[in-house]
């Protein structure tokens, strides 16, 4: 059995999240390679293929939405996400094992009824419907039995609905409009290997329980999925722990120096491992992920590995993006590739300024 060194999981994962080099590619399929990129901000998605993908356009990612090849839904972990159109029925299912019974088993007096309420669900949503309308819908469906936020959690897991565009879009943050998925269910366990599978691709070598972090999903459902995979990669960390591999996934040396990255609020890069050190040191984690509203900040790497927090503001009349190194403050020298990367984000973030600069605030201290 092979031994990874914690240099070469950090450079490694890197190379899977297209980090160390942006790579020409269509949204749809970065989107794909990258497994999933958290959605509730809706800037975020566009961030985080900013910094992944050469010649990245804003345009890119609402076209992939418009033509459905890129989708927006409620997945994994209840959390709203992108992922590829040519997923995400296998995505549904598998999270459905999860989703479903936590939602139903609340309603117990409803299920001799799910399959009516359910083929009436999917065929009122067969034309977008705002949210609103289909809480209604279930008002009526339900009796009124349901209350609350429950009524629309209750319909994802009846029905597989994506979002219709604007919603995704950059910097929309309106109401949005649900639709059900036209395509039938994955049958099991070949959707929780689909989902399985491009974690693996995208966030590997990873342990079992960084998987299930990944997914919600219960060993149980998850090992009949690994089995499907199987023959897998084999591989072990410092700490002695078994991660899992797809085969066949080149290994990257390291000694590869990799660049300055600038990742975006919820980045999945950021908390796709139970444990996170990879490339978040132990005593940043307070200050990127927050325990208190669930926020996970947007960081910048140096090395690989992350260095500190970014904002960006209007100042002057200028487009500023601030730097707040963690750690023991601002170092003596920047890389020299910071500068030019954070004012490439700011030609994203700010297309009509006229002014742009990069700055440093005072260093935060870390924790322990």
């Amino acid at each position: 059995m092979q031994r990874w060194s914690d240099r070469e999981l950090t450079v490694s994962f890197l190379e899977r999240q297209l980090l160390l080099e942006r790579m020409p590619m269509p949204a749809a399929r970065a989107v794909q390679r990258l497994g999933a990129l958290q959605a509730q901000y809706s800037p975020s998605p566009y961030v985080a293929l900013h910094a992944r993908v050469a010649g990245f356009r804003v345009e890119d990612l609402e076209s992939a939405l418009r033509r459905r090849t890129v989708v927006k839904s409620t997945l994994m972990r209840g959390t709203l996400h992108l992922v590829s159109g040519a997923d995400y029925a296998a995505f549904a299912s598998a999270w459905a094992r999860q989703w479903f019974p936590a939602v139903s088993n609340r309603h117990p007096d409803l299920k001799p009824r799910e399959p009516e309420i359910a083929a009436a669900l999917a065929k009122f949503t067969s034309e977008p419907r705002t949210t609103d309308e289909i809480r209604a819908a279930i008002d009526d469906l339900s009796g009124l039995t349901i209350g609350g936020s429950d009524r629309l959690d209750y319909a994802r897991a009846l029905v597989p609905l994506v979002h219709v565009p604007p919603s995704g879009f950059w910097r929309f943050h309106g109401k949005a409009s649900l639709r059900r998925w036209p395509e039938p269910p994955v049958p099991e366990p070949v959707a929780t290997a689909l989902l399985v599978r491009r974690y693996l691709r995208a966030f590997g070598p990873a342990t079992r329980k960084d998987i299930a972090a990944f997914t919600y999903l219960p060993y149980k459902v998850l090992d009949p999925a690994l089995a499907l995979l199987e023959p897998l990669r084999r591989v072990t960390d410092e700490q002695g722990r078994d991660l899992l591999d797809l085969p066949g996934v080149p290994r990257v040396r390291e000694d590869v120096e990799p660049p300055v990255r600038f990742l975006a609020r919820w980045d999945a890069a950021l908390i796709s491992h139970a444990d996170r050190t990879r490339i978040l040191p132990s005593g940043f984690h307070e200050h990127i992920v927050q325990s208190v509203n669930g926020q996970v900040l947007p960081a910048y790497l140096v090395d690989g590995r992350v260095a500190g927090l970014w904002t960006e503001e209007q100042v002057d009349g200028a487009a500023v993006l601030r730097l707040h190194p963690l750690g023991s403050g601002a170092p003596a020298r920047f890389p020299s590739d910071l500068e030019p990367e954070g004012l490439r984000l700011l030609e994203l973030l700010a297309p009509d300024a006229t002014d742009r600069r990069v700055e440093v605030s005072p260093g935060v201290p870390a924790d322990g």
